[in-house]
């Protein structure tokens, strides 16, 4: 449809493109960029998706008329989120706008507020170009794929009429940054009480994590190293996305060069860290939540269970005491998980990390994530242990982790694709070289081979493109070298279209 986006009809007819609407969010191409041609909605759309948004609140949650709204730093998303706001208000829904923030904000928000409902207007880590709408009709809970089909149906079948405007309300609310990181300085100040302080190199990617992060590490005694951390919506340097390498390597570079004790990357919107360790090298965030989940075992005498995506290391269930509960990776699934289990935590190897009361409130937050991991090594040091991340890395069992690899398939074929690579893994005895002892479609299909070793392959849930993910405990790690070369083979042998990608072994 980007033939129609320099024109009059942009600006007079529904564009809102089925595919935007995901597992656990939605996101649309809304401005053509490099790269990125085909633009799935208009303004048009964005108010359509308010009105049915608060009647689909109101009338098929029965989560009542309120709702919080913000936006992350993209030079088009205050005008998506009015957008959304005019919606809104035209369901009837009564609207408290926080502006600027990033998405745990907006979560807090919900809490400090009392206010069930929220949408956050932010296409998190995807490229400029692209916008998108974290909902929840609960605090600390956000639409799970039940949500998203109904919601999808409700929208698309234009269940709500936009002739019958109900009367909503509009508050601004001001100040709704500042008390989210005074609430967060007063509440770790009293944990971190009495321990030591350290060095640490913090980057945003020009994203919006950077008019919090640096400030709340910096009132609380940390040696702050900045990076790119003023927002800039051209995202000048690299995409901040805590999964892409050149954004990993360039805290890598901070650190080395500042002699820092630890780098910590924030995604686009604040809900997802990424971690480099004191030796300058990227540790995946799956490990990070080994370090802590044995810290908040040993030391705070919790118990768990442990909440743990499909894409995480196998090491959780060897080297933590307790009860350790799989999920689908995607952070409504691991939110939901948390609190049916009661976990203390849950972590997710793309760096959503979940801490439930008291350490948190049940919903990703990078800043919280980042705290936990500082309060882990800080007292630590103040014990006179190991305290630096990379002694404490090099006390788990030694294995080796591919990149997240996500080759381009379109929207509308990558679960065929999965289920058809799918059916070609299940049919294996070997893989590898190494016996097959298990196939599990939790989400996608991982095969568990007989050393430990496993391999990952998914649809993405917010892209187009599959997830393929791999870890063995071989001795040199050539183990990824063979495990790829029978994923390239499983395309070739199924015939399944699949963008070119990176192999397994590089980094």
């Amino acid at each position: 449809m980007s033939e129609n986006y320099n024109s009059a009809s942009y600006f007079e007819e529904i564009l809102l493109s089925e595919t935007g609407f995901r597992e656990y969010d939605a996101r649309w191409v809304i401005e053509p960029t490099d790269g990125i041609s085909s633009v799935g909605l208009n303004y048009v759309g964005v108010r359509l998706l308010g009105l049915h948004l608060g009647r689909f609140l109101s009338d098929e949650l029965d989560a009542g008329k309120r709702i919080v709204v913000g936006h992350d730093f993209r030079s088009y998303s205050e005008n998506v989120k009015n957008a959304l706001v005019v919606g809104l208000l035209q369901s009837g829904m009564n609207v408290t706008d926080i502006g600027l923030t990033t998405t745990p904000g907006a979560y807090y928000a919900q809490f400090s507020l009392d206010v069930a409902c929220v949408a956050m207007v932010t296409a998190s880590h995807n490229e400029n170009g692209w916008t998108g709408i974290k909902m929840g009709h609960r605090k600390a809970s956000t639409f799970g794929p039940v949500e998203m089909l109904k919601f999808k149906e409700y929208t698309l079948g234009g269940q709500a009429d936009g002739s019958t405007s109900r009367s909503g309300s509009y508050t601004f609310k001001t100040g709704a940054r500042r008390q989210y990181i005074d609430d967060l300085v007063d509440e770790w100040a009293v944990r971190l009480q009495g321990l030591p302080r350290l060095k640490v190199a913090v980057e945003a990617g020009n994203g919006t994590a950077g008019l919090y992060a640096p400030e709340l590490l910096g009132r609380l005694g940390f040696d702050v190293v900045p990076g790119n951390n003023t927002p800039d919506w051209t995202f000048p340097h690299f995409n901040p996305n805590p999964e892409s390498l050149p954004f990993l390597r360039s805290v890598e570079t901070l650190v080395t060069n500042n002699g820092a004790d630890l780098g910590l990357c924030f995604d686009g919107d604040g809900d997802r860290l990424g971690v480099i360790d004191d030796q300058g090298k990227l540790v995946f965030a799956d490990r990070v939540g080994i370090v802590v989940a044995k810290f908040l075992e040993e030391t705070v005498g919790a118990t768990g269970p442990f909440v743990v995506d499909v894409k995480s290391t196998s090491l959780y269930e060897s080297e933590l005491t307790s009860d350790i509960v799989w999920a689908k990776t995607g952070h409504s699934y691991v939110k939901a998980k948390v609190k049916e289990s009661g976990a203390v935590a849950g972590f997710e190897r793309s760096g959503h990390f979940f801490f439930s009361e008291p350490i948190g409130r049940g919903y990703d937050d990078g800043c919280v994530a980042a705290l936990a991991l500082l309060w882990t090594l800080c007292s630590a040091k103040a014990a006179g242990g190991n305290w630096r991340l990379s002694d404490k890395l090099a006390e788990l069992p030694k294995s080796f982790s591919s990149p997240n690899r996500q080759p381009y398939v379109s929207d509308e074929t990558k679960y065929v694709v999965v289920e058809k690579l799918a059916a070609y893994f299940e049919q294996r005895e070997y893989v590898a070289g190494k016996r097959v002892i298990s196939v599990d479609r939790l989400n996608g299909v991982r095969l568990e081979l007989e050393d430990r070793s496993w391999l990952l392959i998914r649809a993405s849930s917010n892209s187009p493109n599959l997830v393929i993910i791999a870890e063995t405990f071989d001795e040199d790690g050539t183990l990824l070298k063979h495990i790829d070369v029978e994923v390239r083979a499983a395309i070739e042998a199924t015939n399944v279209e699949v963008g070119p990608f990176a192999s397994l072994m590089e980094s």
